[in-house]
């Protein structure tokens, strides 16, 4: 049996999802949460030293509110030897369906490593059609997409093309439905909000303040490594 030191730390990685009403808490109440479910679930865990010791949990690529993910993921380090089954088996016990675990392992790969991320965006709008879809494809995979970032030193007009690695539009039950997979490494992150953004300001949609006549949801579905294979 391997010991487990501070030379030669333990991780297990969890996919989990995030979902339902917890697209409403921020990732700062995510990490809280995930700490107390932890705790509360018996994970051996390891502990930094000094007088507020904490336990070692690194996430990925953070979710903004109102954004539902079926594949997040984070690295818990341990202090001694338990398998990733019962560590998911634990923790499910401790959660709801919203945030179950559905994958748990010992990783080979860094969190850093995860470079794409695929979406599912569904718009509702008024004039939604075939025709508006193929428009909205045409726009995401042009030479350029341009759309206004906040940046550090304020707005600025950035062409976000060179991050969509491909897109495709659908018109599905009187919605335009996404598929789109974006850049994700550790260099830059585009938000799929930008997506949104460009297609509201080339088409001209989602104007009406009634939620309930216009709106856009956004499911994070699939993530990958550089080459494309799934991320683990």
């Amino acid at each position: 049996m391997v010991q487990i030191t501070d030379q030669n730390p333990k991780f297990v990685r969890l996919k989990f999802r995030k979902v339902g009403s917890l697209q409403y808490i921020s990732h700062l109440d995510l990490v809280r949460t995930f700490m107390k479910v932890v705790i509360r679930a018996r994970i051996p865990l390891w502990f930094t030293e000094g007088f507020n010791p904490k336990p070692k949990l690194v996430f990925s690529v953070p979710l903004s509110i109102g954004v539902e993910s079926e594949t997040e993921f984070v690295d818990i380090r341990l202090n001694s030897d338990i398998t990733p089954e019962e560590v998911m088996a634990r923790i499910n016990r401790n959660v709801t369906d919203e945030m179950r675990v559905t994958d748990a392992y010992f990783p080979s790969s860094r969190l850093s490593d995860l470079s794409y991320i695929s979406y599912v965006i569904r718009i509702r709008t008024d004039g939604a059609s075939a025709d508006m879809a193929k428009k909205a494809e045409e726009i995401l995979n042009g030479e350029t997409v341009v759309v206004e970032k906040r940046t550090k030193s304020g707005p600025a007009a950035t062409d976000i093309r060179p991050f969509i690695r491909k897109a495709a539009v659908d018109f599905i039950d009187g919605e335009l439905v996404i598929h789109t997979t974006l850049f994700s490494g550790p260099s830059a992150f585009l938000n799929p909000e930008y997506v949104i953004r460009a297609l509201k300001d080339r088409l001209g949609i989602l104007h009406n303040p009634d939620l309930t006549k216009e709106y856009s949801l956004i499911l994070r579905k699939h993530a990958y490594f550089e080459d494309m294979t799934d991320f683990r």
